[in-house]
């Protein structure tokens, strides 16, 4: 597994001239300082480094009460709503933006924007003269972690409460200086639904001098940050917040609970399973797994999508999403996918994810689609498969939700999905009996006269996040 990150930065400056542009605009090229840890393209799905080797929520409430009407509880608000000072509000979607035109990704900045209001976003940092990302939500939504880098490059993790206000200062939680959170970079962070914010420790290898990720670190207020495991990475949280599924090089899932000094793996799954997630409602977990196959001339494993009953008697995979041939193949050769950038809908009664679509020539080497080089075929298309939330197993077929669109993420009530493309942030709102959009109810923010962009080449870390409801 390790091969597709020493040659991630050349083959993604080789995507690029082979096939043109990806989805979006975003710069397939990792940025400074992260050495081929990132996906080569911005939405391939590569899985992140293990380093060391070079309905949804269901409809709580009457949910009737109005935008701007009072309220009592959320459960009363509208779909897409919370009570905020006894009032329904609409929740706030968090991402991070860069410019789009200038240095390749920098500066970036974390931004929040109410999700049905295509206005200017709210920048979480008020201070110029840093790059901020990753931004994440607390349990309750009153809060928001995340990374700032300052001008000498010192890297911390900060947190910004709401409502929000001009000069409203950020609280300080750790640093990556060796004396504290001992990381470069704090990736694959997750908070909510945990009082705890665990991510992936980064590191520059002092033989290979790469950057290298792995180990769980972890922080609750009031600190300080501590490593929970010395290898593995791609945190998620249990709906209890106090245990989390994570993946490892070599072993697959594994769990570990705060209050525990070891991991345990996870029953069923495989070794070769990566990128766990938790979804709000149950045990069920969802993951991708490649089962060693790999398409070697674009450095892509291809990883179909599962789900795992962990608390079944003798959990067993469920096949939601597979690796496919596209059609016929022709003379010239065949459009084959696979699986990136998966989600749950919080409830576990759906599953939102990219097949990414390839070209696998006759003879010579494969490339990513870019919609003219695979006769109008996109190279990232958002699909929706219902989900049986009690066993995990696929209900129906896929639904192509959108086109030329990486990064789905569902709302906490489940009720829209929120998307990029066109380095744009879009959101739709979803019917739940069948998975198909709503027609009539994308909203598009659209931020080019600001010269900004929203990010999506991190995959999984650039992935919008939803305000808690």
């Amino acid at each position: 597994m390790a091969k597709r990150y020493v040659v991630g930065a050349l083959m993604g400056a080789l995507m690029l001239v082979v096939t043109g542009c990806p989805s979006g605009d975003d710069n397939p090229v990792p940025p400074p300082g992260d050495a081929g840890t990132e996906n080569p393209t911005p939405d391939a799905g590569l899985p992140p480094d293990d380093a060391g080797t070079p309905g949804d929520a269901g409809t709580p409430g009457d949910m009737t009460v109005k935008e701007g009407d009072a309220c009592t509880t959320t459960a009363s608000c509208m779909a897409g709503l919370y009570c905020a000072e006894s009032k329904c509000a609409p929740l706030h979607i968090a991402v991070t933006v860069g410019p789009r035109t200038g240095p390749a990704l920098t500066p970036s900045y974390a931004v929040v924007v109410p999700f049905n209001k295509p206005v200017s976003p709210t920048r979480l940092s008020e201070d110029p003269a840093t790059t901020n990302k990753f931004p994440r939500w607390n349990p309750t939504g009153t809060a928001v972690a995340f990374v700032e880098i300052a001008g000498d490059n010192t890297v911390s993790l900060v947190s910004r409460g709401i409502p929000f206000a001009a000069a409203q200062a950020t609280t300080s939680l750790t640093t990556g200086a060796v004396d504290a959170a001992n990381t470069t970079d704090f990736s694959y962070m997750e908070w909510e639904p945990s009082n705890t914010i665990a991510w992936s420790r980064s590191f520059v290898d002092p033989v290979t001098s790469r950057t290298s990720t792995t180990g769980i670190w972890a922080y609750t207020s009031p600190g300080p940050a501590a490593a929970v495991t010395s290898s593995g990475v791609f945190p998620s949280w249990a709906s209890d917040g106090a245990s989390f599924v994570y993946s490892a090089n070599n072993l697959g899932l594994q769990r570990r609970a705060l209050s525990e000094t070891a991991s345990s793996s996870v029953p069923g799954a495989s070794t070769t399973a990566e990128q766990p997630l938790h979804n709000k409602a149950n045990g069920v977990v969802l993951y991708l797994d490649a089962k060693g196959q790999e398409e070697t001339t674009i450095l892509a494993p291809l990883t179909g999508l599962y789900t795992l009953d962990t608390a079944a008697a003798a959990p067993t995979p469920n096949e939601i999403a597979l690796p496919r041939d596209e059609g016929n193949p022709t003379i010239e050769g065949q459009i084959k996918s696979y699986i990136a950038n998966h989600t749950w809908a919080p409830g576990g009664t759906h599953v939102a994810y990219v097949r990414v679509f390839y070209f696998k020539p006759i003879t010579g080497d494969a490339y990513l689609c870019s919609g003219a080089n695979c006769g109008g075929q996109q190279g990232n298309v958002v699909f929706v498969r219902r989900i049986d939330p009690a066993t995990g197993a696929a209900v129906g077929d896929e639904v192509k939700f959108a086109d030329e669109a990486t990064l789905p993420s569902f709302s906490p009530d489940g009720q829209f999905l929120a998307y990029v493309s066109g380095s744009q942030l879009k959101i739709q709102k979803i019917d739940p009996a069948t998975g198909n959009p709503v027609a009539g109810s994308l909203i598009s923010h659209d931020w080019r006269n600001e010269n900004q962009r929203v990010l999506s080449n991190r995959g999984d870390d650039h992935r919008p996040r939803w305000q808690p409801r």
